[in-house]
């Protein structure tokens, strides 16, 4: 079995807003982590049959940009 990693770094201001996002995977072709002006990330629980959704976008993120992203 093969295992892949996924790590996302989120830098907040004072007041906590997401101002920098960068990810970066073990099977992905970029050599330095990349950056994001927005991400979405949900997980199911079949056990509880619930949901744990993060969607969080910096400063940068234009609202055109929100419409084409979702």
């Amino acid at each position: 079995m093969v295992k892949s990693s996924i790590t996302i770094d989120v830098e907040l201001d004072s007041e906590r807003v997401p101002s920098n996002i960068r990810w970066q995977a073990t099977e992905s072709t970029a050599n330095e982590p990349q950056n994001a002006k927005a991400m979405m990330l949900s997980f199911w629980d079949a056990a509880d049959k619930s949901a744990l959704r993060i969607d969080l976008w910096t400063q940068k993120m234009m609202v055109d940009e929100m419409a084409d992203f979702y």
